[in-house]
């Protein structure tokens, strides 16, 4: 394909993510074009045609026999996404697929070699990793205020009796492919190095359906970091959002803003071990750390690219993506991980 021209594009799945999201990234980027939707229900297809004039297809394989485009948007259902994927690599399309990209690690590996065999970019929405708290946690590591972060805990918790088709396992629906794959591949770019291990449970509590609706994952990295993500929608008392600790402090972040506490190790007085019994039985010492306090707001100091920018970059000069397959599979492998130590199935 010709260096800059705009990006013929087939958004499939004209759901929330498809129609509030993707099909006007793609309308407002000039260097792409809506050119085709797909979707089963006539009158999202004709609101589509309607709104941005576009042709309109009831199924994929409609879509990709008439050659209506160069890039394939995949927003249909989680469990349908390894199979629309392959079928549009195969057709000579790059893909864009939500997320989960897949429902398992065999699934996101079938996909990526049908990109590989096809030639073709394939590029998953992680949004998560955009995101101004866990970017300015990952600039707070680097900057060692913290000392050694060893310890990292993400929380969402409400009480929500949710009732839709996320909560059906016959639709890949269920908290850990909705929402926690977001979690999970968001707070693996706060380790240091690969996943060493993971330990995971899922629960179904008070949602409607028969997918899960609570989830703990734990995850240990080579580097030594603990990583928790804990979501659900059966906690009345929701708590903070992060708690960071490190050897220097800690920081918490609520909302916009994060709270950090640290101190200054060099002005910090020595101590050592007393192997003594302790005097009249009383533990503890008189440690006195010269505490500092302070609230900021969570934001980075660096911008995110955009993902529309990035994958026209990809697609026309071959640059690096910004959401690599390979970096998702290692969250896939994840999920995997979770389902299989989970005592609830």
């Amino acid at each position: 394909m010709a260096k800059g021209k705009v990006v013929r594009t087939l958004i499939v799945g004209l759901g929330r993510i498809g129609w509030d999201h993707h099909i006007k990234k793609v309308a407002e980027n000039p260097r792409f074009e809506v050119t085709a939707v797909v979707d089963t229900i006539a009158a999202r297809r004709k609101e589509a045609q309607q709104v941005y004039g576009c042709r309109t297809f009831a199924t994929l394989k409609d879509a990709l026999k008439a050659d209506v485009a160069q890039l394939a948007v995949i927003c249909t259902r989680s469990v349908d996404h390894c199979a629309h994927t392959i079928e549009a690599l195969r057709a000579g399309c790059h893909v864009l697929v939500e997320k989960p990209a897949a429902m398992s690690v065999r699934e996101m590996d079938r996909m990526m070699a049908a990109a590989k065999k096809a030639r073709r970019v394939l590029t998953v929405n992680q949004s998560a990793r955009k995101a101004d708290d866990l970017r300015f946690i990952r600039e707070t590591i680097d900057s060692k205020l913290l000392g050694k972060v060893f310890w990292i805990r993400l929380a969402s918790q409400s009480f929500f009796r949710r009732n839709d088709w996320q909560q059906l396992k016959r639709f890949g629906g269920g908290y850990l492919n909705n929402n926690g794959v977001h979690a999970v591949d968001g707070i693996l770019r706060l380790l240091d190095g690969p996943v060493e291990s993971v330990w995971g449970d899922l629960k179904h509590t008070v949602t409607a359906g028969d997918a899960d609706d609570f989830l703990k994952v734990v995850i240990r990295g080579k580097d030594g970091r603990l990583l928790e993500v804990e979501q659900s929608y059966a906690c009345a008392f929701p708590e903070p959002k992060w708690l960071v600790c490190g050897t220097y402090g800690s920081m918490r972040i609520t909302g916009e803003e994060a709270t950090i506490k640290y101190f200054d190790p060099k002005k910090a007085p020595k101590i050592k071990v007393d192997p003594k019994a302790p005097a009249d039985r009383q533990y503890g010492n008189d440690d006195r750390l010269p505490w500092k306090e302070k609230a900021v707001p969570a934001k980075p100091k660096k911008a995110y690219p955009d993902l529309y920018d990035n994958l026209y970059k990809a697609v026309r000069r071959g640059t690096k993506l910004l959401v690599t397959p390979e970096s998702v599979r290692e969250t896939i492998g994840v999920l995997d991980a979770v389902r299989k130590s989970s005592l609830w199935k």
